[in-house]
């Protein structure tokens, strides 16, 4: 099935034009935007890619204003977009900045916000909010902020996503998978230009928590981690560890076990891999108990790892999963 999708409102009647935006941006992408044009008939056109995890889109807009449809479903994709033509003027929680051809800026559609554009053409990624912000936790302060795409980490950042557009029609799944939190770490280098405002003693958190994360992911694969190793190796008090994951509301124990949930789905998804036994993959990142690993596979993605590895083999033999 073709992941790549293009949709138009040429041809529909001007006034459920805002609608059918919405519903498209809804059904392919996962993000909540409602469009308001009052002065003039809105139209728009958009070329995307929607997989699993990864998902973008090139956009072509006439004057509008957007806003949520999300409020408070934390489990909506976050909105960045790179804008190549055109001036918008983005606003949430009492920020705002003008943005200009060459600049990027993010948005959390589960709070409140507000893009004003004239005619603009858009580059945005729709990503899932949980790795964003295991890496970036003071996330929820550089929303609505104009990040500037010339030079350093920006700049590599810009590179890293005109590339991935113009490579949409040849991205595999499971590569793009791998990519959708790739997106996350490379974005979390290019914030870090914005949080020059932020106090010491949140800048000094943020470190600590880098830090711990580093760690974390070096070593996911010991069976034995848990809080008293993380504090240990980085010199910090376990109780101070844990305060800082139950500040974004992941205890430090529940992000271990979904980061290892996600590797092996990784690996069940992988062709390279298909030989090798789900208890095996299981163990190698970390788990202990096979039984335990597949309930709580199954918890949080729906589905057994037999079940998710076979659908994967159909797919990668051309047929449907079911």
């Amino acid at each position: 099935m073709s992941r790549l999708h293009q949709f138009t409102t040429a041809g529909h009647a001007p006034a459920r034009n805002p609608d059918l935006f919405r519903e498209q941006m809804a059904r392919l992408f996962s993000v909540g935007l409602a469009i308001s044009s009052p002065d003039q008939p809105f139209h728009t056109q958009v070329m995307g890619y929607s997989g699993r995890h990864l998902r973008f889109a090139a956009l072509r807009f006439t004057p509008h204003t957007t806003s949520s449809t999300h409020v408070g479903q934390r489990d909506s994709r976050l909105l960045l977009s790179m804008h190549k033509e055109g001036v918008a003027v983005v606003q949430q929680d009492g920020r705002e900045s003008r943005i200009e051809p060459g600049d990027m800026f993010l948005i959390d559609p589960a709070r409140p916000f507000s893009i004003e554009a004239g005619e603009v053409v858009a580059h945005s990624v729709y990503l899932e909010p949980g790795v964003l912000r295991s890496v970036v936790p003071e996330l929820d302060t550089l929303t609505a902020r104009a990040i500037r795409s010339t030079e350093g980490a920006g700049a590599v950042f810009r590179g890293l996503l005109d590339a991935l557009f113009a490579q949409a029609d040849r991205l595999q799944e499971p590569a793009a998978d791998r990519m959708a939190d790739a997106l996350s770490h490379a974005l979390s280098a290019a914030l870090c230009s914005l949080d020059g405002d932020q106090p010491p003693t949140t800048r000094l958190r943020a470190m600590h928590r880098q830090r711990i994360l580093r760690y974390l992911r070096e070593n996911l694969r010991n069976h034995d981690l848990d809080a008293a190793q993380v504090a240990a190796a980085v010199q910090l008090s376990t109780r101070y560890v844990y305060e800082l994951f139950e500040q974004d509301g992941q205890p430090l124990m529940k992000w271990i076990w979904s980061s290892r949930l996600e590797r092996c789905r990784n690996d069940l998804a992988s062709p390279a891999l298909a030989s090798r036994a789900i208890g095996e993959i299981a163990y190698f990142w970390g788990f202990n108990d096979v039984a335990h690993f597949s309930r709580a596979f199954r918890q949080r993605f729906g589905t057994s790892p037999r079940a998710f590895r076979a659908g994967h083999e159909r797919l990668a033999a051309g047929g449907t999963s079911s």
